[in-house]
């Protein structure tokens, strides 16, 4: 069943477009939330060759979301990209949380 989770949480996340860049501004935070991203999705490609995750890559990062809260939009594209980014970063995580849960109930048979 936590498996089905994973394989939902995953097509869900690679179904979204990455969000774009509204303003210079977010130019960072999208570089990160892009980074963020591709990290997991190497971990998710390593799970599904069998090869175990890693521990310590398998994080949710916590300091992108705190960054995404603080950022103060000046415009209504800012307000919408940020929203974005942020829902776009939630999926991410719903595939960290997931793949955590599989591979540690794996790791314990």
């Amino acid at each position: 069943m936590n498996r089905r989770k994973l394989n939902r949480a995953w097509e869900t996340l690679r179904s979204l477009p990455m969000p774009a860049i509204a303003t210079d501004r977010l130019v960072d935070l999208h570089n990160d939330l892009t980074h963020y991203d591709m990290t997991i999705a190497e971990e998710m490609r390593e799970y599904l060759r069998g090869h175990p995750v890693n521990p310590y890559k398998l994080q949710i990062d916590w300091e992108i979301e705190e960054t995404l809260r603080s950022f103060k939009p000046e415009g209504p594209s800012e307000v919408e990209c940020r929203r974005e980014l942020l829902r776009y970063k939630r999926r991410i995580d719903d595939v960290v949380r997931e793949l955590t849960r599989v591979s540690q109930r794996e790791a314990t048979r």
